[in-house]
């Protein structure tokens, strides 16, 4: 019985956390503006897929210890793979949120940097994606 109630409120506890995520990404309008910066329409349903298939597999990676047996480089390529990915969704989420809030616009205004408001957005994303770089190349560098 203690099982099943531990498996339920995991399973619970999942479906909120994943419709909360969810409710973010379209409250940002975080994959139809990308798709509409990137002119993919075409692709939606590959961004369906990845939509459903990256956070199953995130899910497996925190579960399970993954690792290729053979060669020690590989998985640290993929670390470093997985690193730069994460990166740039946390880029894109940082991105997708001040823009929501009009930070970037507004700040671009008053500091007379109304022509580079890509550029200002792009090193927000690089910035976010070499920290998050950072984070899993050198892990003794933070407490666990």
């Amino acid at each position: 019985m203690r099982a099943f109630i531990l498996i339920l409120t995991g399973f619970a506890g999942g479906v909120v956390v994943g419709t909360a995520l969810v409710a973010f990404l379209l409250v940002l309008d975080v994959i139809p503006r990308l798709i509409q910066v990137s002119d993919s329409k075409e692709y939606i349903k590959f961004y369906q897929v990845l939509v459903i298939v990256g956070p199953l597999l995130a899910t497996n990676f925190q579960f399970y210890d993954w690792k290729l047996p053979f060669i020690n480089i590989i998985n640290t390529f993929l670390i470093i793979i997985m690193g730069f990915i994460f990166g740039v969704f946390i880029g894109l989420l940082a991105g997708a949120l001040t823009e929501v809030l009009k930070v970037l616009p507004i700040l671009s205004r008053r500091l007379g940097l109304q022509s580079y408001l890509g550029e200002l957005l792009a090193v927000i994303i690089l910035g976010k994606a070499i920290g998050s770089l950072i984070y899993w190349l050198f892990p003794t560098l933070w407490p666990p």
